[in-house]
């Protein structure tokens, strides 16, 4: 029996769908398509980050180490690189309705710092949003690591086979399903409600 829904952050609830602020970014820097988003996400402090070994600051000084930015370029590239970020409100409803038969959590793969960045940016909070919100950094363990899901089948109460998982990664979902966590893959499209639901027959 699912008692617990369990949504990712990022990719999921928040996402880039238009990216022409980013594109417009890699045009005035000279960079190429996506780019912008390898050199935010892929350099090592935002991977220690990640896993609360380094500040959100490291990864900022690294842009702009790499991109020769003066403090106001960077607050500009920082600024355009996060416009077209949006929270899905449609999702926020969906998680909302679960929430009151299930037990919900939202679990993330995310910087230093990022409780307070998403609750104070995007109105994300514990308590309100979802039961619980479980973030790598303070956790010190990212997906696909299976300990992440050792952790948050504990913070639940749960067995794995009592949570559904949505995640965007493919990696984050195949290594849930490893476990026995009925794990779904989020792409722009899906019926997330009927995926849900297929889970809970």
């Amino acid at each position: 029996m699912i008692k617990a829904i369990v949504f990712d952050i990022g990719g999921v609830l928040l996402r880039t769908d238009n990216r022409s602020s980013r594109q417009q970014l890699e045009t005035k820097y000279g960079l190429d398509p996506g780019e912008a988003d390898r050199l935010v996400f892929d350099s090592k402090a935002a991977q220690e980050s990640t896993i609360g070994k380094a500040s959100q600051d490291s990864i900022w000084a690294n842009v702009a180490n790499h991109l020769k930015l003066s403090d106001n370029e960077l607050e500009a590239f920082k600024e355009g690189f996060w416009l077209n970020d949006k929270v899905d409100q449609d999702l926020i409803a969906i998680l909302q309705e679960f929430r009151q038969t299930y037990d919900t959590a939202l679990l993330s793969n995310a910087w230093l710092d990022a409780r307070k960045t998403f609750a104070d940016v995007y109105g994300l909070i514990e308590g309100q949003t979802a039961n619980h919100i479980l973030y790598s950094s303070e956790l010190g363990l990212a997906k696909p690591d299976p300990r992440i899901y050792y952790a948050l089948a504990e913070k639940l109460d749960c067995a794995f086979d009592e949570i559904i998982f949505v995640d965007d990664f493919l990696e984050n979902v195949a290594a849930a399903q490893m476990l026995g966590i009925h794990a779904i893959r989020y792409h722009p499209g899906i019926n997330l409600i009927e995926e849900i639901e297929k889970e809970l027959k």
